[in-house]
């Protein structure tokens, strides 16, 4: 106790004076400037005690005289300009405010390479990059490292490259393309192990163990772990510890070795606490929640994940979110409270859509004008090698002994280059096939959830109006979905099998209203004919509609229900479809009783595909449709 007063008498308190000392000249100074009237000094002194208290992590204070300082921008020169976003930057990172966190470090990107400061310009990329991550826009992640990356590997080995290195490969990682993010931790291990940076260097040993752990390869990950770990206990780094602490004790935990894991958890967690690292401890706090679960602890499962998404929901982290709402889901199914597992299933459906959708979306578009534009470059290249080579045939009539090596040197380059781009387009075209099966994948999987909640939403109902309406919207579900389920099976991309697809729509319809084989006559004529996807899916709405309204309405009074579903091409140009019941027939007050917007939606598909469509109501209702395909 003696030592610790001490230690506040003789360190701490100079510090202290030493800071006070700093902001009280800082404060006569702008005191100074205010009363001369000279705004740009004014501004310039705000910013300095802005940046004082952001380094004494008092954030309000920091705020207020940023934003002071930047209502004067038209006095303010473009450098100090730049530091005030900058710090607004810094300060709303640190506080969770992520969103004003990157519009001001944008704002600081555009002043710091105004005035062509590459380095501090580098550095907001560098923050950006995290926050991008953080946020699980990996696209733009990686567009702020790599811009960064080319500002920093023209100069010599440093921590900034280094630091580059690692935020580039932490994105890679959350990509899971787990050997670039192997190669650019290494990378990283490699400058700082030769500018001898013994913290860095124990953080890439982490580093590299995370991504062994990805791998599942954790006998790999535990090497590298340990070794870490050595190297910051000697370095007596605390708050650097708990990252390795929590990775080790993941490890142990996949190792099913929780008894061992425990430990190194609730030691990260306890340090994580102290240096109030809130996105670290909802990390560790989902560990040991899953440590609990294996070993049926629900009630204290519980209490960490409760924890856990507290703290989550206050980052804005959807990433660390989505993985704390799977395991509460997987919490409740064990519990038994399907309420709860519905109501986070929901959630957890928007915000994988939030991850996903949109950043595949935007990521698919950018790779098809990339590839559209590499298609036109390589047609310039080629017309250009051959104006060339006319060129030397030419000249090999004036020549011809030069001409012919100089002939044979440009075949060579021609072929080569053609090679290469043929190569690169080839590749090209792979990335966005790839991409597109992803987003028909995804796009699968989503509906099909989507059908999924609607048909357990439909189990708690007792409204028959409420039935029939989520019915409803479930064929429609499912109707979309079947489609996205053939494009994601099929080589081509665009053609359907209209026989294939509106047989299964037609019988799940069956299944789903409970007329089984054993009590209607189904009639299906379906000719096959391939029809591209911007057709079959309205087509697909449309058939779901009518053959919906059939079940709902017209058998009330049959014993013996019968359906005809009928498709075939009178001509090449043309596509004729016929739905028909043997119910009562349509009258007035029955087509009241169907769906308004059921009702209006085929109207407006019909229209969109510019076709007609007649009801006759004798012996039961037949619905025919003329649908052109051209």
């Amino acid at each position: 106790m003696k030592f610790v007063c001490w230690l506040l008498l003789t360190v701490g308190l100079p510090a202290y004076c030493h800071a006070q000392q700093t902001l009280d000249m800082l404060k006569t100074k702008l005191d100074s400037s205010t009363l001369a009237g000279d705004p740009a000094s004014t501004a310039y002194y705000q910013y300095l005690i802005g940046y004082h208290f952001s380094q004494q992590k008092k954030y309000d204070s920091a705020l207020y005289y940023y934003h002071q300082a930047i209502s004067a921008k038209d006095a303010l020169k473009e450098d100090v300009k730049a530091r005030v976003f900058n710090g607004l930057g810094v300060v709303y990172s640190k506080t969770s405010l992520l969103d004003s966190s990157i519009r001001f470090y944008d704002k600081a990107l555009k002043s710091f390479m105004l005035i062509n400061d590459t380095i501090n310009a580098a550095n907001v990329e560098a923050n950006l990059c995290i926050i991008y991550k953080d946020l699980g826009l990996y696209e733009k992640a990686l567009e702020a490292g790599f811009s960064q990356l080319s500002k920093l590997d023209k100069q010599k080995p440093n921590r900034a490259l280094a630091s580059c290195y690692t935020t580039i490969a932490v994105v890679f990682l959350k990509n899971k393309d787990y050997q670039d993010a192997l190669e650019y931790h290494r990378m990283a291990l490699a400058v700082r192990k030769q500018i001898d940076y013994q913290k860095g260097v124990a953080q890439s040993y982490n580093n590299i163990g995370e991504t062994f752990l990805e791998m599942q390869l954790y006998d790999s990950a535990l090497a590298n772990l340990y070794r870490s770990l050595k190297i910051k206990r000697n370095n007596d780094g605390k708050d650097d510890v708990a990252s390795t602490l929590s990775n080790i004790g993941d490890a142990l935990l996949s190792l099913n070795r929780p008894e061992a894991a425990e430990p190194y958890l609730i030691e990260s967690l306890a340090i994580k606490k102290e240096f109030d690292d809130r996105t670290g401890q909802v990390i560790t706090l989902n560990s040991l929640a899953r440590l609990k679960l294996s070993a049926q602890d629900l009630k204290q499962a519980e209490r960490y994940l409760d924890e856990a998404e507290t703290l989550v929901r206050k980052t804005g982290a959807l990433d660390r979110l989505r993985q704390t709402l799977e395991l509460k889901i997987t919490l409740y199914k064990a519990k038994g409270d399907n309420t709860k597992v519905l109501r986070y299933a929901d959630e957890l459906f928007v915000i994988k859509d939030s991850l996903l959708s949109v950043e595949k979306m935007e990521s698919l578009l950018e790779m098809q004008l990339a590839y559209e534009t590499e298609k036109k470059e390589q047609q310039i290249t080629l017309l250009e090698q051959r104006e060339k080579v006319n060129q030397a045939e030419i000249e090999a009539r004036e020549i011809l002994i030069s001409a012919l090596v100089i002939g044979l040197i440009l075949l060579v380059i021609i072929a080569l280059l053609v090679y290469k781009n043929f190569l690169t387009a080839k590749k090209g075209k792979r990335s966005v096939e790839m991409l597109l099966k992803e987003l028909h994948h995804r796009v699968k999987n989503n509906l099909q959830i989507l059908s999924s909640v609607l048909s357990l939403q439909s189990q708690y109902l007792t409204d028959e109006n409420a039935i029939h309406a989520v019915k409803s919207n479930e064929g429609r579900v499912q109707a979309m979905a079947l489609i996205h389920r053939r494009l994601y099976n099929e080589n081509e991309n665009r053609n359907i099998s209209i026989k294939e697809y509106v047989t299964e729509l037609v019988e799940s319809l069956v299944d789903s209203y409970g007329f089984h084989e054993k009590n209607l006559k189904l009639n299906l004529n379906i000719q096959d004919i391939q029809v591209d996807v911007d057709k079959a899916i309205p087509l697909g709405l449309i058939l779901n509609e009518l053959v919906s309204n059939a079940f709902k309405y017209a058998y009330a009074n049959q014993n013996h229900p019968e359906l005809l579903v009928s498709l075939n091409c009178e001509s090449s140009a043309e596509m004729r479809i016929m739905i028909q019941d043997n119910g009562d027939g349509i009258v007035i007050s029955e087509q009241g009783r169907e769906s308004k917007f059921g009702t209006k939606m085929v109207d407006t598909l019909i229209k969109d595909l510019k076709g007609k469509y007649s009801i006759e109501a004798e012996s039961g209702t037949t619905y025919t449709l003329n649908i052109p395909l051209a």
